[in-house]
């Protein structure tokens, strides 16, 4: 009994700062950032779970877009865990060291993330592109009004990016603290 009312506690407190319980319960193996970390963002009336994953240059076409640089591409999945949620797409940048690319949210590729609402519990995965005209990006933002984007930008295969360019770091020194020792 004590169990099941430390794991509502712990589940009521996870709600209340918008991280998923899954989350909480891995915080101490992953990073909170990472790529493939699931981050959640209110929707409304609703509660939507991000992961993104695999941000690389991609070999894609963008049809109807002209791409002015490189085309990069990353997996995004969304999951409706409490309502009916509405993926906002455009709500996606990825970012370098000095620069920022807003999502091409008006690509309609056959690979691409759906932007139709989903009832609770529904899941969509797909890419998301971004015309990338400078430098390699290094993470990618989802930014829905609150006081932090969400973010992923830790992976073993890319550089991380530089401490004051994260928004879960920027106040710190390194190690990261999201980050040290899972790297």
């Amino acid at each position: 009994m004590r169990k099941f009312y430390l794991t509502a506690v712990f589940a009521a407190i996870a709600a209340i700062v918008g991280v998923s319980f899954a989350g909480v319960a891995t915080a101490a193996e992953d990073c909170a950032h990472r790529f493939g970390s699931h981050q959640q963002v209110a929707d409304g009336g609703g509660m939507q779970d991000w992961s993104v994953t695999d941000l690389k240059k991609s070999g894609d076409v963008a049809p109807g877009f002209p791409v002015a640089g490189q085309l990069w591409e990353a997996t995004a999945t969304v999951t409706s865990i409490s309502g009916t949620s509405t993926p906002v797409i455009p709500n996606f940048a990825a970012t370098s060291d000095g620069g920022s690319y807003p999502v091409l949210w008006q690509v309609a590729s056959p690979h691409g993330i759906s932007p139709v609402s989903l009832a609770q519990g529904q899941t969509s995965t797909g890419k998301i592109y971004f015309d990338v005209t400078g430098g390699d990006p290094m993470a990618v933002t989802y930014t829905a009004g609150g006081a932090k984007p969400l973010m992923w930008c830790c992976d073993e295969s890319m550089m991380m990016m530089p401490m004051d360019k994260c928004t879960c770091c920027a106040d710190m020194k390194e190690p990261c603290p999201c980050c040290a020792g899972k790297m």
